[in-house]
């Protein structure tokens, strides 16, 4: 492995490629141990500072995981999850999932959310703010918004490992009909590193989806901000 000095690439970035290159090609299989970082500068020639950003770009895109007192490992590949499907598994189906609920208000404010879902400013809704976690570990910051008309009782206690869905289905008596969902990306801030245990700016995924009753009312919003260093998602169409 050989680093240009002489060129405009930084050298972090030529680095990060170098370790890149011997996961994906197998030079360094599921489980390898890298070499320390000052073993890899002196091998490249570059600063332990190099070393480190490189690597801690490769562990932010799930294709190294550092092990304290142990050192970093290469991970396997990221497991495909279908996102249109992720909120429809159940505890039943023996699937780890679970939540920390962190907040939960009635009666909560908030125009910029009543806007997405075309209502007066003044709408009201019944607010949840959980961490959901899968086998065990944080992988996501969950925010639901449901209108205050459609929840049945201010009172009602949910469980905090219920699925929203059924929220809405076995809770309010909704019959639903369709959801709209956007996805973007966005950089960890210090409530995602505290919460989700991630690095300040780490990349994120966020999925927001609204979804609409039979009558083709909005009775929901949530916001997903999710981990990807073990998931790639994606959205299975069927074109028949």
């Amino acid at each position: 492995m050989k680093i240009d000095k002489s060129t405009a690439i930084p050298l972090y970035s030529q680095v990060e490629s170098k370790l890149e290159d011997n996961i994906i090609s197998g030079v360094w299989d599921v489980g390898y141990q890298l070499p320390t970082e000052t073993e890899l500068a002196r091998l490249l020639d570059v600063s332990n500072i190099t070393i480190k950003r490189a690597i801690m770009n490769l562990v932010d895109k799930g294709m190294l995981v550092r092990q304290r007192g142990r050192g970093t490992f290469v991970t396997g590949e990221q497991t495909e999850k279908n996102i249109h499907k992720s909120e429809f598994i159940r505890m039943d189906e023996q699937v780890s999932n679970s939540h920390d609920l962190l907040s939960k208000e009635y009666h909560k404010l908030n125009p910029s959310i009543a806007k997405k879902l075309e209502m007066t400013v003044d709408t009201e809704f019944v607010y949840l703010e959980r961490v959901g976690y899968e086998d065990g570990e944080k992988v996501s910051l969950e925010y639901t918004y449901i209108p205050q008309k459609v929840w049945p009782e201010e009172e009602l206690i949910v469980d905090e490992n219920v699925f929203i869905y059924d929220v809405l289905k076995k809770v309010c008596g909704i019959t639903l009909k369709r959801s709209k969902n956007y996805f973007s990306g966005a950089v960890a801030n210090e409530k995602e590193v505290e919460l989700l245990g991630v690095r300040q700016n780490t990349p994120l995924f966020v999925w927001e989806r609204i979804t609409f009753s039979h009558t083709d009312e909005a009775v929901e919003y949530s916001k997903f901000v999710m981990k990807q260093d073990k998931d790639k998602y994606y959205l299975e169409l069927d074109l028949t």
